[in-house]
């Protein structure tokens, strides 16, 4: 996340976009079509939407016929999620001109979003035939082939981008990646560590270095790896975080810290830098410290939920139970979906005994969850303890959360359950009739 949005293009990218932006803003400034490509083009990698239809549409004001604008007219709609629009588009340039590896090339990417992994496979190698990019497409070939589920033939993409580019960040990580879940991590760090070997100023097979001796629970190498990217390429901010993760799985806080600091400059989310440092000072048992930087992180973000979050369980652990409540709740405010901080507040309200706030809460939370076995769990407890003998059977026998496989552990989790006959009664006809609502 460089605040430089141009870093990895060349100058001339970087001067005809900021050009077409001072036209943009009423200069009058003449681009032409290979220029208005290129403008375009880097609105679309860099995934700036606004800035890919006002080049779209200031393209096809001066060249409405022209091919290759149609077709990133094409791409302006498949990234809006416009496809069948796209589609029209790109098959009609298509049987104009079936040999364009630029149309195959995005009606590959099209067949991509659409869910089509085979027929992204086939563009993808017709776009290949002109030889260019070809550690992208080999690339993107091996990604369709990983969501068929065909391991070896992603393995062999990866590894053909790879040999065409040492350092594409890419293919060298979901190798890592896809090694490492095929549980055959030990070929990994043998082929990374002969990469590196082989490409000493890589940066990025440097970080899956790392990041494959850090899978391995090897930290110390791990952060040695993660050093010599930072080394080569002290810009990729990746680096820094791994670097501290290692630092505080070995015990040692304040370089774990040191590293997120020494990431500060790169960030434009400066929260995210603080977040992470108190959460260092968290998991190391710090929680005076942790304080002042999840405090920090609000102070800049104020929307910064998990920060919230943090200050609430510090709060906790210092015995400051009122404002870890009133942290608890900005957190949920600000992210109603994680269903952490709604049970962590529950569990908070249990352990002061205010236990119709908690049975409030977890009522209004229990519908929405997917995962609904915690609130359940707890929301059980709370009838159970308030006495709402009615409330808790219907909690039980209601089939719609599909309980009944989670009696024993329900019954294990809260012995005061465990200890009525008819509670355990209702938790065994629940899980021989399911239907008995």
């Amino acid at each position: 996340m460089n605040k430089d949005r141009f870093k990895g293009y060349d100058p001339d990218v970087r001067q005809l976009v900021l050009r077409f932006e001072q036209q943009r803003d009423g200069h009058n400034v003449f681009f032409d079509v290979d220029q208005l490509e290129i403008i375009i083009d880097y609105y679309l990698e860099v995934y700036d939407i606004e800035g890919l239809q006002s080049a779209v549409q200031y393209a096809e004001s001066l060249f409405p016929l022209s091919d290759s604008i149609r077709m990133r007219r094409a791409n302006l709609y498949s990234v809006q999620g416009r496809y069948k629009e796209a589609f029209a588009i790109l098959t009609e340039l298509e049987h104009n001109n079936p040999d364009d590896t630029d149309v195959c090339y995005s009606l590959g990417t099209l067949h991509s979003v659409m869910g089509n992994p085979s027929k992204a496979i086939e563009y993808y190698l017709k776009a290949a035939a002109d030889g260019c990019q070809l550690d992208m497409i080999y690339g993107n070939i091996a990604d369709e082939y990983d969501r068929m589920g065909n391991t070896d033939q992603s393995v062999i993409y990866y590894l053909e981008s790879i040999k065409i580019n040492p350092d594409e960040p890419r293919s060298l990580y979901n190798l890592a990646s896809t090694w490492n879940e095929t549980g055959a991590i030990l070929e990994a760090e043998d082929f990374f560590s002969k990469h590196v070997s082989q490409h000493p100023y890589c940066s990025n097979g440097w970080y899956c270095l790392g990041s494959v001796y850090y899978w391995l629970k090897n930290w110390s190498k791990a952060a040695d790896a993660f050093e010599y990217a930072i080394v080569v390429d002290p810009d990729k901010i990746d680096s820094y975080f791994a670097l501290s993760d290692c630092y505080s799985a070995l015990g040692q806080t304040g370089k774990a810290v040191q590293a997120l600091h020494d990431a500060l400059p790169l960030s434009n989310n400066p929260a995210e830098i603080l977040y992470r440092m108190g959460y260092v000072y968290q998991q190391a048992g710090n929680y005076h410290t942790a304080t002042t930087y999840y405090r920090k992180a609000v102070r800049e973000q104020p929307s910064h939920a998990d920060a919230w979050f943090g200050l609430g369980e510090c709060s906790m652990h210092l015995g400051y139970t009122e404002e870890a409540i009133s942290h608890l709740l900005r957190a949920i405010d600000q992210d109603p979906d994680v269903d952490d901080f709604w049970l962590t507040l529950a569990d908070v309200y249990i352990s002061l005994d205010r236990l119709p706030e908690a049975t409030a809460l977890l009522e209004n939370s229990l519908p929405e969850s997917a995962y609904p076995y915690p609130f359940f769990a707890r929301l059980c407890f709370c009838y159970f303890r308030t006495g709402r003998r009615n409330q808790l059977r219907n909690l039980i026998l209601n089939e719609s959360f599909g309980i009944g496989d989670y009696a024993a552990h329900v019954l294990s989790d809260y012995p005061e359950l465990a200890a009525d006959h008819e509670v355990v009664d209702l938790f065994h006809n629940q899980k021989q009739n399911p239907a008995n609502s």
